[in-house]
């Protein structure tokens, strides 16, 4: 059974391709479930949700290469499927 790796992300990014809000993903760390705690000027959170997120599903987008050699995918939030039931181990 793989390993589903957990990650909180603070800050969204603004990807110009796109024009919209999303998230960058080193490949290394697929598959993994996101939670992206951005807040709003309320103190809501932007983005109140968990996404689950395969290596199947981060081929589709496109590639930015940071520090030399971390291939991060560059996901639009809006892309992202909700997780609608997550099972604590």
């Amino acid at each position: 059974m793989t390993k589903i790796n957990k990650y909180t992300i603070h800050e969204p990014i603004w990807d110009g391709g796109t024009k919209e809000r999303a998230i960058g993903i080193a490949e290394f760390r697929l598959p993994c479930l996101v939670d992206i705690d951005h807040e709003n000027s309320e103190g809501k959170r932007t983005f109140p949700h968990k996404y689950m997120i395969s290596e199947k599903f981060a081929k589709q987008f496109r590639t930015q290469i940071v520090n030399n050699d971390i291939h991060l995918r560059i996901i639009p939030i809006s892309r992202l499927e909700e997780v609608k039931y997550e099972h604590e181990s």
